[in-house]
């Protein structure tokens, strides 16, 4: 018994060591690949849907909804401290959470928090950023 644990303990530091030294790229492709994985029951991607995808891309079209997933990346935060945060009017904070909410990459119970998607679709915003400047 002694045995399998110090196996398993050391299986565990192992495991610890893999993921410190993997990649942030490689991060969001496992963590895509797993995703999906559970999605898809015939092997195969769905068909676009471009509704879908448009309302997606449309929360991410401002930078005020990246700086609250990015607020939000670091802990739950309640309404008052977002609209301070980023120091506009209550009805402009409103409408982003609620279209980050609508588009599930934010949750809302106590506060807001940050939700799988919104985290991965953060993480790709910083891998696409650090590509090089989009020009307008």
């Amino acid at each position: 018994m002694e045995d399998l644990k110090f196996q398993l303990e050391e299986l565990k530091k192992r495991l610890e060591l893999l993921e410190e030294n993997i990649d942030p790229v490689d991060e969001v492709m496992l963590s895509i690949k797993a995703r999906l994985r559970k999605k898809l029951s015939d092997g195969e991607l769905p068909e676009l849907d471009e509704e879908k995808a448009a309302k997606t891309l449309k929360a991410l079209a401002n930078p005020d909804r990246i700086r609250i997933l990015k607020m939000l990346s670091g802990r739950p935060m309640g309404f008052k401290e977002i609209k301070e945060a980023l120091g506009v009017e209550s009805p402009t904070v409103s409408h982003h959470l609620k279209l980050l909410t609508r588009t599930g990459m934010v949750r809302k119970g106590d506060k807001y928090e940050i939700s799988p998607d919104g985290r991965l679709f953060l993480r790709l915003l910083e891998i696409i950023t650090a590509l090089g400047e989009v020009e307008e």
